[in-house]
C-alpha cells in the first residue's frame, strides 16, 4: 500500500529541509511513500526551497493552497489532491517523529486498523520543550474533550494521525480551517466507530521559525468544532 505524507507549510524555510530529509532517511527503502507539501501562502523562501527539494527527491511534490489560508484549509486542500492508499498528516516544523509514521503504517497494513492516532501523553510517549502554558492548556482541554466524548483517547488536538483512504472518505466533508482539524478528524473517527490504534509518539518543539498556533483564535475554533461534533452525534 502506498503512503502519502501531507505536510502543510507556511513560512517554513528554516525547518522544512530537515523535516523532509528526516522522513526520507527513516522511510526510504522500507515502505512505498510519497510526500505532498501544501504551500500555504508562504511569503518567505519556502517555495524556492520546495523547488530545490523536489529536484532532489523524486517522491516529493508540492502544490499551493488554492483555498483560504490556514493549516486546516491547507490539509483539506491536500486531502482533495492526494494519491495513494494511506495518508499521514505531518507538520513541517519537525515536531513529529518519522519513526512513528512507519509504526503507524504497519498498524494499518498488517493489523487492519482504519486509523492510527498518536498520543504524546500515554506510557512511552515523549514531549520535549513544550512551552509550559501551552502544555497546561492542552491537557485541560484534551481532558475535557475526553470526558465529554466518553473516549479514552487523550490527545485529540494533535494533528499527527494516519488514515486509510476509506477512513478519509467516510469522514468527508471536513469543515475546520485551522488547527482544530485534528480534533474534528479524531471525533469523526470515534463517532463512526472506526477501528483505531492509539500509539505513544514523540513530539519535539520546533528548532526554528515561528509557531502558527495562536491560542485565542484556535481555542474558539476548537470549541466550535467540539460543539458541532456533539450536535451531529446527538442528531
Amino acid at each position: 500500500m502506498n503512503l502519502c505524507i501531507i505536510i502543510p507549510a507556511k513560512n517554513e524555510e528554516l525547518t522544512l529541509a530537515e523535516t523532509i530529509e528526516n522522513l526520507q532517511e527513516e522511510l526510504n527503502d522500507k515502505i512505498p511513500f510519497s510526500i505532498l507539501v501544501i504551500n500555504d501562502y508562504s511569503d518567505d523562501g519556502t517555495l524556492n526551497l520546495l523547488e530545490k527539494l523536489a529536484s532532489k527527491y523524486s517522491n516529493l511534490e508540492y502544490i499551493s493552497n488554492e483555498w483560504e489560508g490556514g493549516v486546516g484549509n491547507a490539509i483539506r486542500y491536500g486531502l482533495s489532491k492526494w494519491q495513494g492508499d494511506i495518508v499521514s498528516l505531518c507538520m513541517a516544523d519537525g515536531s513529529d517523529a518519522p519513526k512513528n509514521i512507519l509504526e503507524s503504517y504497519h498498524k494499518i497494513t498488517r493489523e487492519g486498523y482504519d486509523c492510527v492516532f498518536g498520543s504524546r501523553f500515554i506510557k512511552g510517549g515523549q514531549v520535549m520543550n513544550y512551552p509550559i502554558i501551552k502544555l497546561i492548556l492542552n491537557r485541560i482541554f484534551n481532558i475535557g474533550v475526553r470526558i465529554i466524548s466518553k473516549n479514552k483517547y487523550n490527545d485529540f488536538t494533535n494533528i499527527f494521525k494516519i488514515y486509510h483512504r476509506h477512513a478519509i472518505n467516510s469522514m468527508l466533508p471536513l469543515d475546520s480551517t485551522g488547527f482544530s482539524i485534528g480534533l474534528e478528524m479524531s471525533l469523526k473517527a470515534f463517532n463512526e466507530n472506526m477501528k483505531i490504534a492509539i500509539i505513544p509518539i514523540s513530539w519535539t518543539q520546533r528548532k526554528a521559525g515561528v509557531s502558527k498556533l495562536k491560542l485565542n483564535k484556535n481555542f474558539k475554533l476548537y470549541m466550535s468544532t467540539l460543539r458541532k461534533s456533539l450536535r451531529n452525534e446527538s442528531a
